[in-house]
Formats: C-alpha cells, structure tokens, sequence
C-alpha cells in the first residue's frame, strides 16, 4: 500500500474511533425514563418510537456484523 494510502486509510480509522464513540454515549437510557412518563404518548405515537428503536436495533446488529468481519478479515492478513 502507497504511503499517501495507507495515510487516508488511518484518517478514515480515526474518524471511525470517533463516530463510534459518539454512538456509545446515546440517550437511550434517557429513553427509558421517558416512557414511563404519565400521558407520555398516543397508540399512534408509541408505534413509530417502537419502529424507530426496532430500526437502530437492525442498524447496530448490522454494525456489530460489520466491525466483527472487518477486524476478523485484518487479523487473517498476513504480515
């Protein structure tokens, strides 16, 4: 791999390392107090809070996927 390559390729983990902290510091604990709150919301309301929380759920099984192949996959390269 070229030099100015294998550069991008660190800038790129780099801002990967700080996305992925920013998403385990998520409000979802937050989430939970808010919906026990009396009145909180209608049928209609809790149906798509409850799609939007099934959706991150498949988004973030998906990422996990990922980030198992990717380190799984650098780790058999030989070196």
């Amino acid at each position: 791999m070229e030099q100015n390559q294998l550069a991008h390729l660190e800038q790129r983990i780099h801002h990967l390392i700080t996305v992925t902290k920013a998403v385990s510091n998520d409000p979802h604990e937050e989430l939970l107090k808010i919906i026990h709150r009396p009145g909180w919301t209608t049928p209609a309301e809790a149906a798509l809070v409850t799609g939007a929380v099934d959706a991150l759920i498949k988004q973030t099984e998906a990422l996990n996927e990922a980030r198992t192949t990717l380190m799984d996959g650098a780790r058999s390269v030989a070196g």
